[in-house]
């Protein structure tokens, strides 16, 4: 196949992939950025340089095209969802360019390329990105990144100087350019000039001093729901443990996307405070890293490329270096994806090189799988009952989509539902604001206590022993988390501990029925270990 039939396939997969989107509705968080945004709604290019009202972000690019399907078509989704298809096919065809210019040196390059951009197009981890009208973000980034790219390895240096602050404009997680036009200037073997790396790292100081100063002299949200990423409210160490085990749940989405969620949020990700259990996804970053590293003393240009495409993509929103808005999103993988695209692109030139009947029989395999699911996972997207519903199958911890459910069953007028959904919410998140309000307890402490009785539940006492000790730590006085200490100690095995710890929590707080029932069971004749206790 020439290489306009090439383009012609990816363009028209990449479409047909996508078209079941169209009758879809708004869902998720369209109605924030959206309809809720005076920056589309109430369109002022003044307006259009101030962050979002309620998520504090800063994405006037983004909102500019928002505003353009607005005035076209107002509340006919079918337009939105129109722009990303197309946008999404965009991406997948500058991909290919992209990589063919980076991987010149190599005999295969039009193979390695093609098939890395193929993937791309039919994964089915794009959905949350190309599905909800609000991952135009994430489109309009790759799209501006890409260019940008291509434009800088063409030395038309204003052209990609503009691509690469119209990508930051659209999100601020294309600041990956900077890392990765030096791993391709290393892959391509052409290296430009430091003048023009320069103008690429000013381009990005600019960038990071306007977002720091429209934001409010800070980066991101003001404050992040315990609930949305509980990374943010451990010490960083811990933090850093924990997203890297995030940072591999992102690889198996990837490489088995046989379930799939619009959300991770609070308690859907296990968060761990014992080293045993975060130990392991250190020590295989560790070893991805060193094989990275060989790679690039190898002079492998190409698993360089895929590793640096993956690791520069998932940098600023993985948790590690600093807290984001979400401990995992599927739109996050947008970008970074493409790394491990073509990274099972290589592993299928190894193959073709040794049987390549049974290489084109697994690629069409492989192809056809993805985009079925693809296919599939849309029609989750079709309206925000679906959406909840395929969610909850999928991650029946989470305590948002519970609640979310909840407001949709009200909406259809399912009222006994809706109750039962909003009872799951509580049993999964107990909310205690007065507890807050009357004993001036810290939001993170408290938030502390309520991940420590979530581990309890899925049976990890020595991690919920750990966390509460971290908010009997900051709030001494906090008669809850003293209660809850009793009961790990108690369900370990360590009832002296146990009975000090709900002393300790009734001299705080004489009507602290934890505490109560606790000392009840280990005053019986028998008592036996049944759980969290009730509040």
């Amino acid at each position: 196949m020439n290489r306009t039939g090439r383009v012609a396939l990816l363009l028209l997969v990449a479409t047909i992939v996508y078209a079941n989107t169209l009758p879809n509705d708004f869902a998720l968080d369209d109605n924030l950025y959206i309809f809720q945004n005076p920056a589309v709604t109430n369109f002022s290019w003044g307006g259009l340089f101030q962050p979002h009202v309620k998520a504090n972000v800063f994405r006037p690019v983004t909102f500019l095209s928002l505003w353009l399907n607005w005035g076209v078509a107002g509340h006919h989704a079918w337009v939105y969802h129109l722009c990303n298809l197309l946008l999404h096919a965009v991406v997948t065809l500058l991909l290919y360019l992209v990589l063919r210019k980076l991987l010149k040196p190599l005999a295969n390059r039009e193979n390695l390329a093609w098939i890395a951009a193929l993937l791309f197009a039919v994964h089915p981890i794009h959905t949350d990105a190309v599905a909800s009208v609000i991952g135009r973000s994430e489109l309009l980034a790759a799209v501006f990144l890409f260019a940008a790219w291509i434009f800088h390895l063409d030395d038309r240096i204003a052209l990609s100087l503009v691509c690469f602050g119209l990508a930051l404009f659209s999100k601020e997680s294309a600041l990956a350019f900077l890392p990765l036009v030096f791993i391709g200037d290393y892959v391509s073997r052409t290296f430009k000039s430091l003048y023009r790396y320069g103008l690429i790292a000013g381009v990005a100081c600019v960038y990071m001093a306007l977002l720091w100063r429209i934001q409010g002299n800070r980066f991101g949200q003001k404050t992040v729901p315990f609930t949305e990423n509980p990374l943010a409210y451990l010490p960083a160490g811990l933090r850093i443990l924990n997203a890297l085990r995030v940072a591999w749940k992102y690889v198996w989405l990837q490489a088995y996307p046989a379930t799939l969620s619009c959300d991770y949020s609070f308690n859907s990700i296990p968060v761990y405070a014992i080293p045993g259990h975060t130990l392991p996804a250190l020590f295989a970053t560790l070893i991805v890293l060193a094989l990275w590293v060989w790679a690039f003393l190898t002079k492998r240009f190409a698993w360089f490329l895929a590793g640096g495409l993956y690791l520069a993509g998932f940098a600023i929103t993985s948790n590690v270096f600093v807290p984001t808005g979400t401990i995992l999103g599927e739109r996050l993988a947008y970008l970074p994806s493409a790394g491990f695209c073509l990274m099972c692109a290589l592993l299928w030139a190894w193959l073709y090189q040794r049987q390549r009947t049974v290489a084109r029989t697994v690629l069409g395999v492989l192809v056809v799988a993805l985009a079925a699911r693809t296919l599939l996972r849309n029609r989750d997207w079709r309206d925000n009952f679906t959406l909840f519903t395929a969610a909850e199958k999928a991650v029946p911890e989470n305590a948002s989509i519970h609640d979310a459910l909840a407001g949709a069953y009200e909406q259809l007028g399912e009222h006994d539902a809706a109750q039962a959904q909003t009872e799951a919410t509580i049993a999964i998140y107990p909310d205690f604001p007065e507890v807050l309000q009357s004993q001036g307890i810290p939001e993170r402490d408290f938030r502390i206590v309520n991940l420590a009785v979530a581990l309890m539940k899925q049976g990890e006492d020595e991690d919920a022993l750990q966390f509460v000790n971290l908010a009997i730590d900051g709030s001494p006085n906090f008669s809850l988390a003293w209660s809850t200490r009793a009961v790990a100690n108690y369900r370990l095995g360590a009832p002296t501990s146990a009975r000090a710890d709900a002393m300790q929590a009734l001299r705080l707080d004489r009507t602290n029925t934890q505490a109560l029932y606790l000392l009840g069971l280990l005053n019986s004749p028998s008592p036996k270990p049944d759980g969290t206790t009730p509040r």
